[in-house]
C-alpha cells in the first residue's frame, strides 16, 4: 500500500495458510485399502520456447584507476572528482549563492551571526565535512557540546579545526542547488529532490566510473533512516535497522555489496505511472547500461512481472521469492 506526502508507504506481506484439514480425511474401516492418485501426468506443450543460454562473462571488473600507493584520502578523492567537476566546489558555489540570496531578504539583528558571514572556501568546506564525519564517531548530545572547553567531555580537536560560530554559519547556508531554479510544488515538473539532485547525479557518475561490476549483481531497496518531516519519508515495516526514512532503489554487486547506482523513490504523487508497473521501470532504469554483458541479476519478487520476464534482453526469470535474470 502506498501513500503520498507525510503519510507513509507501508509494504506488508501476507502468508496463506496452506495446511490441510485432516479431520475431513478419515478412513471408514481399517481393512479398506485406499488407492493413492498418481502424482505424475503427461503434459503436451504446444509452444516453443528458446532457452537463454549463459554465454559466459568476459567483462573486466573491479576498481578502476586506483594506484598501489594510494592513501585512504586518495580513494576518497576519486569519488569526489570527475574529469570536469568537483563536488566540493559545487557545494561551495551553491552555499555562497544561497548565503547571498538569504542576506538580501533577511533583516538580522545587530548581533546576529549572519552579520559576520564571509564566503566559504573549498578547504573550509572540506574541513566542515571532516567535522561532520568525526561527529558520527564521537557521539555528543548537541552541536555546541563538541566545542566544550572544560570537563572530561571536552574535545579540543573540533575547535582547533574550526570555530563553532563558523561551523554553524556554514551549516545554516549549506546548499547543493539553486533555489531559484526549483519548480514550485504542485506545478508540472516539480522535483522533491531538487535540493540534492546534483549530488545524487554526481555520485552515481563516480560510482560508475570507479568500479566495474562483476557478473553477479542485485537490484534491491534500502532505507535511509530519517526521523524528521519530509515528503519523501516512507515507512517499511520489515526493515529492522530503520523503518522510517527515504527509500532508495539500488543496483549493487552481490559479492562485495558495492553500490553502483542509486535512485530515490519520490513518492506516489511525484512518480509518473509506468504502463508496465513501478517494479519494471525501476529494474530497467538501473540495469539498462549493462545489457548484453551476461550479468546475472537477482531481485526480490516485488520487482518481477510477466513483462519484465519477456522483455527482449535475455532475462529468463525463476519462480520463487526471488528472481534471477541473465542480461
Amino acid at each position: 500500500m502506498e501513500s503520498d506526502g507525510d503519510i507513509t508507504d507501508i509494504l506488508t506481506s501476507g502468508e496463506e495458510d496452506l495446511s490441510i484439514d485432516n479431520d475431513n480425511v478419515e478412513m471408514q474401516g481399517a481393512d479398506i485399502p485406499i488407492r493413492q492418485p498418481n502424482p505424475w501426468f503427461s503434459v503436451v506443450d504446444k509452444e516453443t520456447f528458446e532457452l537463454n543460454v549463459d554465454r559466459g562473462f568476459n567483462e573486466e571488473f573491479g576498481p578502476c584507476g586506483f594506484e598501489a600507493n594510494f592513501l585512504p584520502i586518495d580513494y576518497l578523492e576519486k569519488f569526489l572528482k570527475t574529469d570536469d567537476a568537483d563536488i566540493i566546489d559545487l557545494i561551495v558555489d551553491e552555499t555562497n549563492r544561497y548565503a547571498t540570496q538569504s542576506q538580501g531578504i533577511e533583516n538580522p539583528g545587530p548581533h546576529a551571526r549572519s552579520n559576520a558571514w564571509k564566503p566559504v572556501t573549498s578547504p573550509e568546506m572540506r574541513a566542515f565535512f571532516g567535522i561532520i564525519l568525526a561527529m558520527g564517531i564521537v557521539r555528543k548530545p548537541t552541536i555546541e557540546s563538541y566545542w566544550e572547553t572544560t570537563g572530561l567531555s571536552a574535545t579540543p580537536q573540533f575547535r582547533d579545526i574550526m570555530s563553532r560560530n563558523r561551523f554553524q554559519s556554514i551549516l545554516r547556508y549549506l546548499h547543493c542547488n539553486d533555489n531559484l531554479t526549483a519548480v514550485p510544488r504542485g506545478n508540472p515538473g516539480y522535483d522533491p529532490l531538487h535540493k540534492v539532485s546534483p549530488v545524487i547525479d554526481f555520485f552515481n557518475e563516480t560510482f560508475h566510473n570507479n568500479y566495474r561490476l562483476a557478473q553477479n549483481i542485485a537490484v534491491d531497496e534500502r532505507i535511509v533512516g530519517f526521523k524528521g518531516r519530509h515528503v519523501l519519508k516512507q515507512y517499511i515495516s520489515n526493515k529492522k535497522a530503520h523503518r522510517w526514512g527515504a527509500k532508495l532503489w539500488v543496483l549493487a554487486e552481490s559479492n562485495t555489496g558495492y553500490t553502483h547506482q542509486v535512485s530515490v523513490y519520490k513518492g506516489r504523487i511525484n512518480t509518473e505511472r509506468h504502463p508496465h508497473g513501478k517494479g519494471y521501470k525501476v529494474v530497467m532504469d538501473l540495469v539498462r547500461p549493462h545489457f548484453d554483458k551476461n550479468h546475472h541479476v537477482t531481485m526480490d519478487n516485488w520487482f518481477t512481472s510477466p513483462k519484465l520476464e519477456t522483455t527482449e534482453m535475455g532475462m529468463p526469470a525463476e519462480a520463487g521469492s526471488r528472481a534471477s535474470l541473465i542480461l
